[in-house]
C-alpha cells in the first residue's frame, strides 16, 4: 500500500511502473490537497492501481509513508502536512513501514539539522527510511557536518539522527522513452517549486544568474514560474527543445527534472552536492558549477556560443542518464528493501 503524505507524484508514479508486475499495489488517498492528474496524466487508472479508503493488515503486506524536512517543523507536524504521517503512522499497525524522506535536512529558515534529525529519528522510530540520494542518507544519521565527516572516512562520528542500519538511499529510475530528444532552441531551463525552501533550493543564486543572463539577452525560464504546462506531453516536449538545464539547488536530494533533462539530451549544468558529483564529471556530460553568479552566467552565454559543445555534451549526458537511472536497477533495489523490511519486522516478532 502506498499511502500519500507530500505530493511527489512524479517519484510517486515511477515505483509504482517500475514495480507493477512483482507488487499489487493499493492507492490511500490522504493528501488533504487531493489527487493531481497533470505530472503523470491519471496513471492510477491507467497503471491499474486499486484506490482504498482505509488500510486493510489481512490484504497489505507493506505500506510506504511519505515525509520531507518541513514535515517536521513543530506546527506541521501537529496540524499540517506533517500531521498526515503522523495520524497515519499512529492508526497503521501490524505491518512494516517504510518511510519515504523526500528531503533533506536543511531547513534553516525553522530548524537546525540536528534539531530535524533527532526529531526524524523520534518520529520513524524503527521505522526503515528510504532517501533519494547517498549525501541524504548519511546526512539523516549524522547531520550536515558529521555527513561530510563520515564521507571522508571518520568513524567516531555520533549517529545522532535515524539510525544508519535503517536508512537506504536509492536513486530515482525513470522510463527513458519517455522524454523527447528534440533539436535544441538556444534556450536555458530550470525546474524547481516556485515557492518555499528558499535557502533549500538556493533561490538567491537562481536569481543572481537569471538577472545576469537577461542583461545578456539570453533566455532563461523558470518552469513552474515562467511557464506552466496543460500535460506531461507539452512538458516534455518543452525540455526536448531546450539546449541547457541550470540546476541551482544547494540541499535538494537528486532532482529529478535535471536527470529528466539529462534523458532529454540536455546539456546540464549543476552544482555538486547530494551526489551530483558522483554522475557529472565535468565538461564531459555536464558541467560541476561553482556558487558564483558571474562564472556561471559567462559558461552559460559560451555554451549558447558553442552550440555544437553544448549538444554533445547534452549527448553524453543522456547516455550516462539512461545507464544509471534504469526501472531496472530501480526496481531491484526496491525489492530488496520490501524484502529487508518485511524480514526485519517479523524477526521481532
Amino acid at each position: 500500500m502506498i499511502t500519500r503524505g507530500t505530493s511527489h507524484l512524479s517519484n510517486q508514479y515511477d515505483y509504482i511502473k517500475a514495480l507493477k508486475d512483482d507488487c499489487d499495489i493499493s492507492w490511500l488517498i490522504q493528501h488533504r490537497r487531493g489527487y493531481n492528474k497533470m505530472p503523470r496524466g491519471n496513471f492510477l487508472e491507467d497503471l491499474d492501481v486499486k484506490m482504498v479508503d482505509s488500510f486493510d493488515p489481512k490484504k497489505h503486506d507493506v505500506v510506504i509513508l511519505h515525509l520531507d524536512q518541513q514535515c517536521l517543523e513543530e506546527s506541521l507536524y501537529d496540524r499540517g502536512k506533517g500531521s498526515l504521517y503522523r495520524e497515519l503512522n499512529e492508526v497503521i499497525q501490524g505491518v512494516p513501514k517504510i518511510v519515504c524522506m523526500h528531503g533533506t535536512p536543511y531547513y534553516p529558515e525553522k530548524m537546525n539539522d540536528i534539531e530535524l534529525i533527532t526529531k526524524a529519528r523520534e518520529v520513524i522510530g524503527s521505522n526503515i527510511m528510504v532517501c533519494n540520494s547517498r549525501m541524504a542518507r548519511l546526512q539523516w544519521a549524522y547531520g550536515l557536518e558529521g555527513a561530510k565527516m563520515v564521507k571522508k572516512g571518520a568513524k567516531d562520528v555520533e549517529n545522532l539522527g535515524v539510525p544508519i542500519d535503517n536508512i537506504f538511499a536509492i536513486h530515482h529510475g525513470m522510463d527513458a522513452t519517455m522524454f523527447k530528444d528534440l533539436p535544441k532552441e538556444p534556450r536555458v531551463i530550470t525546474m524547481i517549486n516556485p515557492g518555499g525552501l528558499d535557502k533549500y533550493y538556493d533561490r538567491t543564486f537562481l536569481r543572481a544568474v537569471k538577472e545576469l543572463l537577461a542583461e545578456r539577452n539570453i533566455v532563461h525560464c523558470h518552469i513552474t514560474v515562467d511557464a506552466r504546462f496543460k500535460d506531461f506531453e507539452e512538458y516534455s516536449t518543452f525540455i526536448g527543445r531546450s539546449l541547457l538545464y541550470f540546476n541551482p539547488t544547494k540541499e535538494s536530494c537528486m532532482p529529478r527534472a535535471r536527470t529528466e533533462a539529462m534523458l532529454s539530451g540536455v546539456c546540464v549544468l549543476t552544482t555538486p552536492w547530494q551526489d551530483a558529483d558522483e554522475i557529472i564529471e565535468h565538461g564531459k556530460n555536464g558541467f560541476i558549477i561553482p556558487r558564483e553568479p558571474e562564472k556561471v552566467a559567462d559558461l552559460i552565454e559560451h555554451l549558447i556560443l558553442d552550440y555544437k559543445t553544448a549538444i554533445a555534451i547534452g549527448q553524453n549526458g543522456k547516455e550516462t542518464a539512461k545507464k544509471l537511472f534504469t526501472y531496472e536497477r530501480f526496481r531491484e533495489q526496491w525489492l530488496e528493501v520490501f524484502m529487508e523490511s518485511i524480514n526485519r519486522f517479523y524477526a521481532k516478532k
